[in-house]
């Protein structure tokens, strides 16, 4: 997969840049048919990885959780696992990786306290590792202060799209304060209803047929359905074939429109 080698030269070459000799990476288990901590142990020398569930209830499900893994891109074996290890999970649940110049346990800390969300006072975990939502956070969902957290403890975060090629979205990436902490981010229920969308256009990819005319990459047909699903909420349309149903006019509609 050229796109895989291609992302993973840029990597080396945007670690050069920050002078990183390591990279980080989230890899959620959830969404591949094999755990990877059996070979993350074998590793030698030792390779630092965490549970993104650490100290919560979910920790107890290791082999289902998101995991840290910090690797050296410029040791072959190292960077061979990655690759092959992207390539088994891009179409399921692609890698997010993150640059970052802190320390491997200040990021896993920083990384577990994102996770560990709230939806109108209620406790749940947040999903942000998920690649194929990763942008739709900082373009349609999260306050600027909840994208803030996110943006902290990374120089940049990248990963592969739906289309095969390198995202790149800049952080912040600072060394942390002495005391300082994440702001834990709670959901209104309005930011819960955007999440949900992008779970209804997953859903309604995979049983309905959307044709691709008209657009011009995976990615440009992922957005359309999201925004069109977006406005099925606003507009108070609530039942699942409805929903599906208007965004399809609402595709359909646009299609023609532009022809």
């Amino acid at each position: 997969m050229s796109g895989i080698t291609n992302w993973i030269n840029k990597l080396q070459h945007t670690c050069a840049e920050i002078e990183a000799n390591h990279l980080d990476f989230i890899i959620d288990q959830c969404g591949i048919d094999f755990s990877v901590i059996p070979v993350l142990k074998e590793f030698s020398p030792h390779l630092k990885w965490q549970s993104l569930y650490q100290g919560l209830p979910e920790d107890a499900l290791q082999e289902e959780a998101p995991l840290l893994v910090r690797i050296t891109l410029k040791d072959p074996q190292q960077r061979q696992w990655f690759i092959e290890l992207a390539k088994k999970a891009q179409e399921t649940a692609p890698l997010l990786v993150i640059g970052s110049q802190w320390s491997f346990s200040a990021l896993a800390e920083w990384l577990t306290d994102c996770t560990d969300a709230t939806h109108e006072g209620r406790a749940g975990l947040f999903r942000y590792f998920d690649a194929r939502i990763f942008p739709f956070l900082f373009s349609d969902i999260l306050s600027p202060e909840q994208q803030a957290q996110l943006h902290r403890p990374a120089l940049f975060w990248s990963w592969l799209d739906r289309d095969n090629h390198p995202a790149l979205l800049i952080g912040n990436g600072a060394q942390p304060g002495k005391s300082e902490k994440c702001q834990k981010i709670a959901f209104n229920d309005s930011q819960f209803e955007c999440l949900m969308c992008i779970c209804d256009v997953k859903l309604l990819l995979r049983h309905r047929h959307i044709a691709e005319d008209g657009f011009t990459s995976q990615e440009e047909r992922f957005s359309a359905c999201f925004q069109a699903m977006l406005s099925a909420t606003k507009k108070g349309i609530l039942l699942d074939k409805e929903r599906e149903d208007w965004v399809i006019s609402a595709l359909s509609e646009r299609y023609h429109t532009e022809s």
